[in-house]
């Protein structure tokens, strides 16, 4: 039974291979209470379908998953997997970087879908978001023969297709990305002091 009000899409949450930059699994940290994939899981909760994509299934995980089937590392792995078992035209990918994202920014990323152009590219600060972005299943050839060439770049990719490029420069906080340890300390902090602001 599909949800009310849902969105007739995929989204896939990467978690990645090594995080050597940040020295654990970013996925499994957390912000106040809730692990950056729970936060990320609620954020596409209007999506019909979520899967969680990553190397091996991490013991105890109850969500969906589904393997990149490679040892090698890059998110293009899991779009193409992504793409090869999703039923649905438009799919979104979404890697745990940006723990910040809420259901009104993917919201507004959907409403920009156009059948004209294969993918929906958010931009904040001329910076492309290819890991907050919309690709379309038929772009699943295109990835193919890109990985075999051994062109593993999502940035060239996108140069490389019909992209449609939404400048979402006013929602940037929500787009805060969480590369490094004290990237997560300043995000909770700041989580936490707008939750002061609720409350008072």
């Amino acid at each position: 039974m599909k949800k009310t009000n849902s969105i007739p899409a995929k989204a896939g949450i990467l978690i990645g291979g090594e995080s050597q930059r940040f020295g654990s699994p970013k996925w499994n940290v957390k912000i106040g209470d809730i692990s950056v994939l729970d936060r990320l899981w609620y954020a596409c909760s209007n999506f019909e379908k979520r899967i969680v994509i990553g190397k091996s299934k991490p013991n105890l995980m109850k969500k969906p998953f589904l393997s990149d089937e490679t040892d090698s590392q890059g998110p293009i792995f899991g779009l193409y997997r992504l793409l090869y078992n999703s039923e649905y035209k438009w799919n979104l990918l979404l890697s745990c970087d940006l723990p910040r994202l809420r259901k009104n920014l993917l919201e507004r990323i959907w409403i920009e879908r156009d059948d004209k152009v294969d993918i929906i590219l958010p931009t904040v600060n001329g910076i492309n978001q290819v890991t907050c972005a919309l690709y379309k299943k038929t772009l699943v050839n295109k990835i193919n023969e890109r990985i075999n060439n051994q062109s593993l770049s999502l940035q060239e990719l996108v140069k490389n297709s019909r992209a449609k490029k939404v400048n979402l420069e006013s929602w940037h906080e929500q787009l805060t990305n969480m590369n490094t340890k004290n990237d997560w300390e300043k995000i909770q902090s700041i989580e936490e002091k707008e939750s002061l602001n609720k409350l008072s």
